[in-house]
């Protein structure tokens, strides 16, 4: 295979993508990722307005004229995805600006997460982390169908920000880690559904990363933060950014193969059962 039609099969040249909760955090650093790999259009939702955040994507990243003198673009929705009204106004946002170009993929990345034990968790919060975790990623899926571009050998691509919570107790809150596990589920039932479609899902499960919703979890107590650092493999949290870096790579065409897929992004975490001498000898 020639080296252009190789490098050409990591580039999102050309292609659109939504991605869920992209103001902040790893949604944030998905939006930079996709544009600096040369997205043509990345739409991105949250709850508040964010001109500032726009016109700043807009300058540092939409520098190139790709697709036919097209420039790349980024646009922001407001809406809330726990509610249907919310998740149809965010497509129809999509729809009226795609016009005619289709939709390559979709990043389910919007979450919550209120941490009580089950004993302290009140009815409202629970299922306002479900409606925020699962509801949005399923009716979002589904709302979106008719606009996935599934022509070509890569066709469309959804990929699910779950977190390690849903593979295993983390002790941030069952409520949490059931909706993630719900997330998980989702992903490798509807990868088999939409196969036939040629559309391929995904997921990836971020262990603790540093976040503005991990810094307000913790804010009263950091230091929690250092029996985390202490018990993963690699000793240490995990940036937006790298979590980022293998979401766009289940986004490209390299990764057409790939589909049903939980993909673990923990630092060694979910590998290890206990942290014994070997893996961190004692002092």
């Amino acid at each position: 295979m020639a080296t252009a039609a190789i490098l050409q099969n990591w580039s999102l040249e050309g292609r659109n993508y939504v991605v869920t909760g992209g103001a902040k955090g790893i949604g944030l650093a998905t939006v930079q990722a996709l544009l600096a790999h040369g997205a043509h259009t990345v739409f991105f939702c949250s709850r508040s307005p964010a001109v500032e955040l726009v016109a700043s994507l807009q300058k540092e990243y939409c520098q190139q004229t790709i697709s036919a003198g097209e420039p790349q673009t980024v646009v922001h929705v407001a809406c809330d995805l726990s509610t249907p009204e919310g998740r149809v106004s965010l497509v129809h946002a999509v729809k009226e600006h795609l016009v005619t170009n289709s939709l390559h993929g979709l990043v389910n990345n919007v979450g919550v997460n209120i941490r009580q034990s089950m004993v302290e968790q009140t009815a409202d919060e629970y299922h306002t982390i479900f409606r925020t975790n699962v509801d949005s990623a399923y009716f979002l899926s589904k709302l979106f169908l008719e606009l996935f571009d599934t022509s070509g050998g890569a066709g469309a691509t959804i990929v699910n920000v779950s977190s390690a919570a849903g593979v295993q107790s983390s002790g941030t809150g069952i409520a949490y880690g059931m909706s993630k596990a719900a997330v998980n589920q989702l992903t490798r039932s509807l990868a088999c559904e939409w196969a036939s479609r040629n559309i391929r899902v995904n997921a990836v499960t971020p262990w603790m990363t540093m976040t503005p919703m991990l810094q307000a979890a913790v804010e009263k107590n950091p230091a929690q933060l250092d029996k985390v650092q202490a018990w993963t493999p690699l000793h240490r949290l995990a940036n937006a950014s790298e979590i980022a870096g293998p979401i766009v790579f289940l986004c490209m065409p390299a990764s057409s193969y790939i589909t049903g897929q939980v993909l673990g992004i923990d630092g060694g975490l979910t590998a290890q059962g206990f942290d014994g001498p070997c893996v961190t000898p004692e002092s």
